[in-house]
C-alpha cells in the first residue's frame, strides 16, 4: 500500500533554495527543443541546481538536435491521436505505437518506432509521451539505473508490480504504464503537483536513498565474469573510462555489492581487461535488453591475459563456458580458485594494481569442538547467514511469538521480518539444535519450525545441526518433512548450493 510523505521532512525540501530552484526547473517542459538537458539522466536537474546554487557558474541553454526534436515530436503527435481514459486505452496506446510501423522518426526509409526503442531510447520515447498526456505518463529519467527506482519503491512504500519474464518484450514496455500509474497514486495521496512530482522523482528522492558508500564496499562474497566487448564499443568505452565511478552491466541475481568482477573483452582483444567491484546489489531492469543488471564500478586496469592462455590453463581450462569459447559466460560466477588462479597469471605478466581484493580460505570449524546450541549458532549458522548474502540487521534472534492464549515461543532466528504483532511475517525461519543425531531428531526440529513457519508466513524454514542444514519450500501452503534438502557444511562455504541458499532467502 502506497504511504505518504513525512509532511515535515518534504516541507523542509520545498521551502529549501534547492526544492523551489527543482519546482522551477519543472515547471515548464513544453520547451523540451531548447533543452537538451532533460535528456540527462534525472532530466539533468542536479546540474540547474547547482549552477543556480552558485556564485560563479553561469547557466547555458543548449537546444536538442534536429533528430532527437523529430523523435520526441513524432512521438507525441501520434499519442495525442488515442484516448487515454483506462487503463485498456493506455496498454493500446502503447502497444500500437511500437507495432503499427506508423510512426516514422525520419525521412528515412524504414525509420519508425519500434520495440526496441522502448530498450535504446525511453528517454526520449517517454518524453513525447508526457508531452502528449502529461497526466498518464511520466518522462523515465534513469535508464541503466533502474535500482534507484526500487530502493524509491522501497523506501517510500510505492508498490510495483512483478517485472515481466525476459523474453515477454511487449510486457516489459507495457510494464512502463504500471510505473508511471505507481508514481501517479503516490502524488494523487500525497496532494503533490506535478512539478513537485517530478522534483520527487529527480530530485528529492534520489538524494534521499543514495547513501554515497560505493567507496566502502565489504569483502567479496564471490566472484565473477564479465564480458565486453560483443559487436559494440566496450572496448573502447572502457579503456577511455577507467576512472568511471560507477556503470551497469548485464549481471546475474547473485551478484551482491562488494563482490569481485572480471571484465574479459571478446572483440577485438579476446583477453582479460580489468577488475571491477559490485556497488549496488544485481537487479531486474524491466527497460534493460538483458532484464538482469547489476551496478558496477572501482575498476581496476589488468595485463592483458589472452583466452589461449586461459583455455591451456590446467584449472581454467576445465571450466565448462571457456570449453564454450565463453559464450554465455557474462554473468557467470568464478570459483575463488579460479579467480585467484587468474590473479596468479597476471601477476607473471606486470606488477598487479594495488586494492584487488582476495579470497582467503574459509576456516573449516571443528565440529567435535562445539559444546552446545549457540556455539553452533555463532560458528556455524551466522557465517552462513552471511555468507548466503544476508547482514545481521535482516535476522531477528529469539523472536517472541504468540502462537496461542498465554503461549510465547521462540523461533531461533527470523529473516526479513516484516509487520507488527498480530500481523507479522517473516520470510524464513530457522531453527537450531545442538545435535541432530538420527532422523527422529531432524524431525523433531522440522515440527517445531513448522509450527512457527505457518503461524509467520514464511515460505521457507531451515532446521540445522552439527550435523549439517535442512532445507524446506512451502508447498500448497505446507511444509513437508519428506520434501527436506539435506547439506553438509562442507557444501555451504562457496558454490552453486551457497548461492541457491542465498536465493531463498533473499527472496522479495
Amino acid at each position: 500500500m502506497t504511504a505518504k510523505l513525512n509532511e515535515f521532512v518534504w516541507e523542509m525540501y520545498i521551502a529549501s533554495s534547492e526544492g523551489q530552484l527543482a519546482l522551477s526547473y519543472f515547471e515548464r517542459l513544453d520547451n523540451f527543443a531548447e533543452r537538451a538537458d532533460l535528456l540527462e539522466t534525472f532530466m539533468g536537474v542536479d546540474g540547474w541546481i547547482a549552477v543556480h546554487g552558485s556564485d560563479e557558474l553561469e547557466w547555458q541553454e543548449v537546444s536538442l538536435g534536429d533528430e532527437e526534436i523529430a523523435y520526441i515530436t513524432a512521438v507525441r503527435e501520434a499519442a495525442q491521436e488515442f484516448a487515454t481514459n483506462t487503463p485498456e486505452q493506455i496498454r493500446h496506446l502503447l502497444t500500437q505505437l511500437v507495432s503499427s510501423g506508423t510512426v516514422r522518426l525520419s525521412e528515412k526509409d524504414g525509420d519508425v518506432l519500434a520495440l526496441d526503442d522502448v530498450f535504446a531510447n525511453l528517454h526520449l520515447l517517454s518524453l513525447g509521451l508526457y508531452l502528449a498526456h502529461p497526466d498518464v505518463f511520466l518522462p523515465y529519467a534513469v535508464s541503466g539505473n533502474f535500482y534507484l527506482v526500487l530502493k524509491i519503491s522501497e523506501t517510500f512504500s510505492i508498490p510495483l508490480p512483478p517485472v515481466p519474464p525476459k523474453n515477454d518484450r511487449l510486457g516489459r514496455w507495457l510494464y512502463y504504464a504500471q510505473l508511471c500509474a505507481a508514481f501517479w497514486d503516490f502524488r494523487r495521496l500525497n496532494g503533490l503537483s506535478l512539478p513537485e512530482l517530478l522534483a520527487f522523482m529527480y530530485d528529492f528522492s534520489v538524494n534521499y536513498v543514495d547513501d554515497g558508500e560505493n567507496n566502502d564496499l565489504p569483502e567479496p562474497r564471490s566472484a565473477w565474469l564479465l564480458i565486453g566487448g560483443v559487436e559494440n564499443d566496450d572496448l573502447e568505452w572502457m579503456d577511455e573510462n577507467q576512472s568511471v565511478a560507477q556503470t551497469h552491466w548485464q549481471g546475474n541475481l547473485d551478484m551482491r555489492r562488494g563482490d569481485a568482477c572480471i571484465m574479459y573483452a571478446r572483440s577485438p582483444v579476446s583477453a582479460v581487461h580489468s577488475l571491477w567491484r559490485v556497488v549496488e546489489d544485481a537487479y531486474e531492469d524491466p527497460f534493460f535488453h538483458y532484464k538482469h543488471a547489476v551496478q558496477i564500478g572501482q575498476p581496476l586496469r589488468l595485463p592483458a591475459l589472452h583466452f589461449r592462455e586461459i583455455a591451456s590453463d590446467s584449472l581454467l581450462g576445465q571450466n565448462k563456458y571457456v570449453k564454450a569459447n565463453l559464450q554465455g559466460a557474462s554473468g557467470k560466477a568464478l570459483t575463488h580458485g579460479e579467480y585467484e588462479r587468474i590473479l596468479q597469471m597476471l601477476g607473471t605478466k606486470a606488477d598487479l594494481p594495488a586494492g584487488i581484493p582476495h579470497f582467503t580460505p574459509q576456516k573449516s570449524v571443528d565440529l567435535s569442538a562445539l559444546a552446545n546450541e549457540r556455539d553452533v549458532e555463532i560458528q556455524l549458522i551466522e557465517p552462513l547467514l552471511q555468507r548466503a548474502g544476508l547482514e545481521p540487521k535482516d535476522w531477528v534472534r529469539q523472536l517472541p511469538v504468540r502462537m496461542g492464549r498465554g503461549e510465547r515461543v521462540y523461533p531461533d532466528y527470523a529473516i526479513g521480518l516484516t509487520g507488527s504483532a498480530p500481523e507479522q511475517r517473516a520470510k524464513a525461519l530457522v531453527e537450531v539444535k545442538y545435535r541432530a543425531a538420527g532422523e527422529r531428531d531432524w524431525r523433531e526440529a522440522f515440527l517445531q519450525v513448522k509450527s512457527y513457519g505457518l503461524r509467520l508466513g514464511a515460505r521457507v524454514i531451515l532446521t540445522a545441526a552439527a550435523e549439517g542444514v535442512r532445507v524446506y519450500q512451502k508447498k500448497n501452503d505446507d511444509f513437508d518433512f519428506a520434501s527436506g534438502q539435506h547439506h553438509a557444511w562442507a557444501d555451504l562455504q562457496a558454490g552453486e548450493t551457497l548461492r541457491q541458499l542465498g536465493r531463498l532467502l533473499r527472496a522479495k
